[in-house]
């Protein structure tokens, strides 16, 4: 039964450590020693004797650094160290019958020949084929070389042939512990006898599986001189006879460190230097496997103590085995040790906006990730209240659209998730500014007179006036009208809202509209202002007004003389001073002549105007002022039928004056042209 091997050796060798070094010293031998000691090569027990060491292997002219060994023939050969059987050549020789009856340059051959077989030696040394073998005596050897974690090779040569492939099974690659049977000694080949030549050499090329000739097995490299355990010296000597036994040495002791912890994207110091040489003072050499994983995760140099490892993705756990090898003793030890790698979540940077209210805001975001192998989802909590939006990376760097229906600046929380359950926020702001609302006055039932629009109410009437007013955002609306009336309006229709100042409602109707109507009461003639404030819940405001002239209550009109007489300043007025300068400021600003072609301000002016002479103009204008004063006092409405006298037929009362007016104010205008207009005013005071 084949020992169980070990796998340890064969990692090493595998990933090609150029692991020798200084050999030990030697007392007494200082030509080439080996970098690691070896026991002899027999088996536990058998007594043995050295008949050529390394100084006199091959005579004067001999391969030096070699030694020959000698039992009996049939003792056991074993492996000198662990490492990895590299060659097996076991075919020459007829022992157990099994001779293939070919030479090794496929000629016929008798394979009994080929047992101690002896070339000659010219004057230089030079080995000359003897002539019972075609070609040289070495050709026909029986080897195995095994290839050992140091860098250093040993050859195991003249075993009897099918000993080491047929009866102890060996192929080439498998891994081999020190102790392990290869075979048994014999003399097949140049040999002077059964014997069992070994050596340690090491290949020119360290990278080379079969650094040597297959015909012999010569070493394409440097011999050394073998150190061996526990016999004197350490050396083979000439003549010594020793018993067979392994060395007996304690194991090093593999320290891994650890256990390691380190996020993804970055690097870990491995730290092996607590391992030790179990006999102390011996150099260690290391070896750190596996050396990459499927992730990317990796060791930079598997072969030092303190490597670092770099990791890419987390979470994960990553289980090392550190191997120490005594190359001295040829000793390992192992040690496993988990490295975990922790997740990272992702950095985010965003960048947010400023905008109008109603208005579009756009949210960028860029990330970075160490975890190079992470998938990505990401999402914008858009800080109004609003259930987070779910958005991919792309749309995320793109930039992401939102509207906010109020002003207010709204924290924006940008979070990008990895597929490894990280989440990354960065919150900006996004600044939305308020805007104005507007405001409009019904006036579409106001009276367009030569001196501008106005709503006409007799005093003492009811008014009813109405406005629309708009925002663009979703403001509630408060309509402040100076009769005094105030209304509020809600964009979301409930009420007023529960904090004071209000808080943003950017998900209330925008753009928002609303409407609303007063009742103006005007207790004595004048001209008087409708006014409008409509404000937002920001502060925003919009103002409107329209102008009301407010005629007085008089039901019959009056001749020039009554007129004359209330502006004279003289007598007793049949009405309020107070009241016929209200009239005037009505006529004021009905008329496009009074007074912005001729003054009206004072009861004076009026009286002046009143007091015509001969020109035809100035009775024209007097008779305008009489018009005017006659629908001031209320008893001429503006929309009154006025009968002219003779064939003239009807026309309407504000028609009749806006046509006065032109030609009045027209400089060019004829005295006929004029006197006209003189008869058709004075029919004023006939209306209906």
């Amino acid at each position: 039964m084949k020992p169980t091997r070990i796998t340890v050796t064969s990692a090493l060798i595998a990933m090609g450590l150029s692991l020798v070094g200084a050999a030990p010293g030697v007392a007494g031998h200082g030509d080439n020693p080996s970098a690691g000691t070896y026991r002899i090569a027999y088996a536990d027990g058998t007594e043995m004797r050295v008949t050529a060491d390394a100084h006199d292997h091959g005579g004067v002219n001999g391969n030096k650094d070699r030694v020959d060994l000698a039992g009996d023939s049939g003792i056991l050969v074993v492996a000198a160290a662990s490492g990895v059987v590299r060659w097996v050549d076991d075919h020459n020789g007829e022992d157990y019958g099994r001779g293939d009856g070919l030479d090794n340059y496929g000629g016929a051959q008798d394979d009994s020949l080929e047992h101690s077989c002896q070339d000659d030696e010219d004057m230089n040394g030079n080995n000359i084929p003897n002539s019972v073998v075609t070609g040289l005596c070495q050709d026909y050897n029986n080897y195995v070389w095994i290839e050992h974690p140091n860098g250093e090779w040993t050859k195991y040569t003249h075993l009897r042939t099918g000993t080491a492939s047929i009866d102890y099974g060996w192929t080439i690659g498998e891994p081999v512990e020190a102790g392990d049977v290869l075979g048994e000694e014999g003399d097949i080949g140049a040999a002077t006898g059964p014997h069992l030549h070994w050596e340690v050499g090491v290949p020119t090329d360290p990278t080379d599986d079969t650094p040597f000739s297959t015909l012999g097995g010569f070493l394409q490299g440097s011999n050394r001189t073998p150190v061996i355990c526990d016999i004197a010296g350490n050396r083979y000597v000439t003549g010594a006879e020793h018993v067979a036994n392994p060395c007996v040495h304690a194991p090093p002791v593999a320290d891994a460190g650890g256990p390691y912890v380190v996020a993804e994207g970055s690097e870990v110091v491995l730290d092996g230097s607590g391992s030790s040489d179990g006999d102390g003072g011996a150099s260690l050499t290391y070896l750190w496997d596996p050396q990459t994983f499927a992730d990317g995760s990796a060791l930079d140099d598997v072969s030092l103590a303190d490597p670092t490892f770099s990791a890419v993705e987390g979470p994960a756990a990553h289980g090392l085995t550190l191997t120490v090898f005594d190359q001295v003793e040829q000793l390992d030890a192992a040690d496993d040790v988990t490295v975990t790698v922790t997740n990272v979540a992702p950095t985010v940077t965003a960048t947010g906006d400023a905008i109008d209210e109603a208005s579009t805001a756009t949210v960028s975001a860029t990330f970075t990730d160490p975890g190079t192998l992470d998938t990505h989802t990401a999402s914008i909590d858009w800080g109004d209240g609003g259930a987070a939006q779910a958005v991919t990376p792309a749309q995320l760097a793109s930039g992401v659209d939102h509207v906010y229906g109020d002003n207010g600046t709204y924290a924006v929380e940008v979070t990008v998730t990895d597929d490894d359950g990280g989440a990354g926020q960065d919150t900006v702001d996004v600044v939305v500014a308020n805007l104005d609302p507007s405001a409009s006055i019904d006036v579409g039932d106001a009276v367009s007179f030569p001196g501008g629009d106005y709503l006409v109410v007799e005093s003492g009437q009811a008014l009813g006036v109405s406005a629309d007013a708009t925002d663009p955002g979703s403001d509630d609306l408060t309509f402040t009208w100076d009769l005094p009336d105030v209304t509020t309006f809600y964009n979301d229709g409930v009420g007023p809202e529960p904090l004071e100042p209000p808080t943003p409602t950017p998900f209330g109707t925008f753009p928002f509209a609303a409407s609303d109507g007063a009742v103006a009461l005007f207790a004595a003639p004048g001209v008087e202002t409708v006014g409008l404030v409509v404000s937002d819940d920001d502060g925003g405001s919009a103002e409107d007004a329209a102008g009301v002239i407010v005629t007085g209550t008089e039901d019959d009109t009056r001749g020039s003389g009554w007129w004359k007489h209330q502006y004279s300043g003289t007598g007793s007025p049949h009405i309020d001073p107070d009241l016929t300068l209200a009239y005037l400021e009505i006529v004021s600003a009905v008329s496009g002549v009074f007074s912005e072609q001729t003054p009206l301000l004072t009861a004076a002016d009026a009286h002046a105007v009143l007091s015509p002479g001969g020109d035809r103009r100035d009775r024209a204008r007097s008779e305008l002022l009489q018009a005017w004063l006659e629908f001031a006092s209320g008893a001429v409405s503006w929309d009154a039928t006025v009968s002219l006298t003779g064939s003239g037929g009807s026309v309407g009362y504000l028609d009749l004056l806006t046509d006065a007016e032109t030609t009045i104010a027209d400089g060019a205008a004829t005295d006929a042209e004029l006197h006209a207009v003189e008869k058709q005013l004075a029919a004023v005071r006939h209306a209906g």
